[in-house]
This record gives structure tokens, C-alpha cells and sequence, in this order.
């Protein structure tokens, strides 16, 4: 609670329209409601004596003194809060902690927590396993914060809250910035963003923490393309039509900038039928089909990468496909060394989702399958199926995740690995 107070408190000192909104006197005259007004009747003598109460003044909203509107059609027409937007927010805020002139503070939180009652004897989360044995881990715990500096100026940045336990001894190094972007949102068709932010290129990797259906996002993604870099994008909606361009750096720091690398460019393009408002349930018919390209240049080797992607949904179920494809080559051709020239990789994952008991009860699954060289024989070729159901108690604001996960190796022998999960879940 000291923490919010004094983000409260510092947000108000250096807010410039402080000092206006204290100064506003002179109330505004709110617009009669109703197609015509209504006459009233001449006040009486007693009335126009009688003092009238001391009431603080209120400003008129207008369209530069309302703050964000988080409204679920502000959020598709935005990007932050659809499956299909350009740059959607991870995770939104909506609890309103300050609002003085256009300067506005909204604030939200992400609370996740595993316990793992099963775990194979050879599981290891250096080898993209959630967790290393059975046990209790808070998966994620984040504050997030957002709102307007200026009419058309916004921001928003997001924490990790992690441990402190060393990366030696196979933990987190600590609290993680995760985004922290300026944006400049005039138009829905163009939005100017600088600041650390997800890459747009793989839909799952899109995709908020808090709504995933899984509770992990499939291994390959996270091993095929990079997660956040800092950089500037361009995004936006033209009718149906999604897309998203940016340059970044060739290295994941943030605060520590580029090391040693290049820079990365990005597009996205997707198409969205059947415009909707988002649901938890999908009833309406919905379509999106996607594609991405990347160019990495990063330290020894410059990196394509290319995408594809179909989201269909309507009827109470969801069904996601995604394709991806990296070609990397090194900058020189190390002396002496045969294996290490162009290597091509992908990953084909396809996941379906719906929901069997009113809004509170989904079934999920997940396939993908994994290779991780298409030239050589290695040992890195695998498939991984995952299952789960989920129980909405409050929709994704409180809910319960059972997850099993089965991971083959299909080259070399096979490791025991397979993980059984329970995830609780509060946002707010």
C-alpha cells in the first residue's frame, strides 16, 4: 500500500495539469440530455435568497480532459485488448488511481500461482520446462500501468516481480522490466510507439499471460523468436486490416542497450473477418489470418524469420494454428568447424479450446511438434501435447487452470519429463 501511495503522490507532484485542475472555478455547463429541453418554472423568492452550497467545481469531460477510456470498444479500436490487435497490451489496467486535466493513472495487477504434482525425474527449466520438480512456484506477479500524459499521448509500462535466486543456481536475476513505451495515438489507423515491447511476430507470443488457455505458451516460440526488444513501431487498423512495423535492437537488453549487435526489423499483417467485440465465450463467428517477417542481425549471425497464422472461433469453441520458420547463417564461417554454416528451423503448433458448461467450464489441448534442424540429424526434433481444463470463476479475473503435459523426443532417447499443473489465476 506505501508503494501505490507514493506512486500516487509522486504522479500528482509532476503532473503539469495539477495546478490547472486546482484552479478550475467556474463549473461547466453539462448539455441537456433528451432530444428537446424542458421549460422550468420561475424559482421562488425564497429560492433565489436561499445561499446555494459550496461544491467544488467539476470540469466538463471532453475528448482531451477524459483520460483512456478502457471501454471494451476503445480497447479492439485501440489494440490492448483483442487477441487479433496489432500491439495488444499484456495487461491492461482499469482501476483508476489519478486523473487531473488529460493527465490520467490507471493501474492493474496479474497474480499466477502453480503447484506441480507431478514431475518427471529429468525435468529442468534451462531446457524449457516450467519448473524443475514438484512442488509450489508463483509463475508470474505483475504490475502494470497506464494512462495519458497529453490529449493523443499516452504510456504504459509493465513489472515482473521475480526472486532474487542467482541464474547460476537455475533461478530468475531478479525483477524484470518488461514494457515501458510512449505512444502517440491520434488516429486508430496510425499509432507511433517508442520503448521496450513485444516483437509482433508469432501470434501466441501476442497473446496476454492472463488469457491463455494453457498455462505455459508452446516451447518452440519461445525458441524460434525473441520475446521483447527495444525499439520504435508503427501500428494500427484500417477496416479489416491489422498491421504492425518496427525496428529493433539485435539484443534483448534493455536498460543496458544494444550489445555487440545490429538491428532487427519486423513486419506483421493480419486480417480480421467478422469484426466483433472480444468474448470470453466466442459465440460469433470470427476469422483472423496472419503473417509476419523479421530480419535479426545480432552478434555472430543474422537470423529470418517468417510466420503464419489462422484464428478461427464462433460457437463456443476456438481453434488457433500457427507456423513458423527461422533461417540463420554466421557472419563468417568458423575455421575448421563443418556443422556450422545456414540452419533452417520451424515449428508447427495448432491448439483448439471450448467451452462445455455455460461460462465457467473450457477443455483445452494443444499440439506441436518441433525441429530444430531440417538439414542435420540431432537430438533436438521433439512433439509436445499438452491438455487442460479450466474453471472461470470470475471469468479470466479469478480462474483455475489443470494442465498436463506430455514432451517426446523424437530423435536420441527419451527423457522423462512429462509435468501435471494446477494454476490459480487473480487479476485485477
Amino acid at each position: 500500500m506505501r508503494t501505490t501511495s507514493a506512486i500516487v503522490t509522486l504522479a500528482l507532484s509532476l503532473s503539469p495539469f495539477t495546478s490547472l485542475a486546482q484552479t478550475s472555478t467556474t463549473p461547466a455547463t453539462q448539455p441537456t440530455a433528451g432530444p428537446t429541453s424542458v421549460p422550468t418554472a420561475p424559482a421562488k423568492e425564497s429560492e433565489r435568497s436561499a445561499p446555494s452550497p459550496k461544491v467544488p467545481a467539476i470540469a466538463a469531460p471532453t475528448a482531451a480532459s477524459t483520460g483512456p477510456d478502457h471501454s471494451p470498444s476503445r480497447a479492439r479500436a485501440m489494440g490492448t485488448d483483442h487477441e487479433a490487435a496489432p500491439l495488444p497490451q499484456d495487461l491492461v489496467p482499469r482501476i483508476e488511481l489519478v486523473r487531473r486535466g488529460p493527465f490520467s493513472l490507471f493501474m492493474g495487477g496479474l497474480i499466477q500461482v502453480q503447484g506441480a504434482f507431478y514431475a518427471g525425474d529429468q525435468v529442468a527449466r534451462q531446457f524449457g520446462d516450467p519448473l524443475d520438480t514438484e512442488g509450489f512456484r508463483v509463475r508470474r506477479a505483475r504490475l502494470a500501468f497506464s494512462g495519458d500524459l497529453l490529449p493523443h499521448f499516452g504510456y504504459y509500462f509493465a513489472l515482473d516481480l521475480k526472486d532474487a535466486v542467482g541464474a547460476s543456481a537455475g533461478g530468475d536475476a531478479g525483477n524484470e522490466l518488461l514494457d515501458a513505451t510512449i505512444t502517440w495515438r491520434r488516429f486508430t489507423w496510425l499509432q507511433l510507439s517508442a520503448g521496450v515491447d513485444r516483437v509482433p511476430f508469432s501470434t501466441f507470443a501476442m497473446m496476454s499471460s492472463s488469457r491463455l488457455e494453457l498455462t505455459e505458451r508452446p516451447l518452440s516460440v519461445g525458441l524460434l523468436m525473441p520475446d521483447r526488444r527495444v525499439g520504435i513501431s508503427a501500428s494500427g487498423k484500417l477496416a479489416q486490416l491489422r498491421y504492425a512495423v518496427g525496428v529493433h535492437n539485435g539484443s534483448d537488453g534493455v536498460t543496458s542497450g544494444n550489445r555487440l549487435a545490429g538491428l532487427a526489423a519486423s513486419a506483421r499483417v493480419g486480417f480480421l473477418l467478422f469484426d466483433r467485440e472480444p468474448e470470453l465465450v466466442p459465440r460469433d463467428l470470427q476469422l483472423y489470418l496472419g503473417a509476419a517477417y523479421m530480419f535479426d542481425d545480432q552478434e555472430a549471425v543474422s537470423l529470418h524469420r517468417a510466420s503464419g497464422s489462422l484464428q478461427l472461433s464462433g460457437f463456443r469453441v476456438r481453434l488457433t494454428g500457427e507456423f513458423l520458420w527461422e533461417h540463420s547463417s554466421p557472419d563468417e564461417q568458423p575455421v575448421g568447424i563443418i556443422d556450422a554454416g545456414e540452419v533452417n528451423r520451424w515449428a508447427a503448433i495448432g491448439e483448439l479450446s471450448g467451452f462445455v458448461w455455460r461460462d465457467l467450464l473450457q477443455l483445452s489441448m494443444r499440439y506441436e511438434y518441433f525441429n530444430d534442424n531440417e538439414d542435420l540429424p540431432t537430438f533436438g526434433k521433439q512433439q509436445l501435447l499438452s491438455v487442460g481444463v479450466n474453471v472461470y470463476l470470475h471469468a479470466h479475473n479469478l480462474k483455475l487452470q489443470l494442465n498436463y503435459l506430455r514432451r517426446d523426443e523424437l530423435d536420441g532417447p527419451e527423457i522423462e519429463n512429462d509435468i501435471a499443473l494446477a494454476q490459480l489465476q487473480a487479476m485485477f
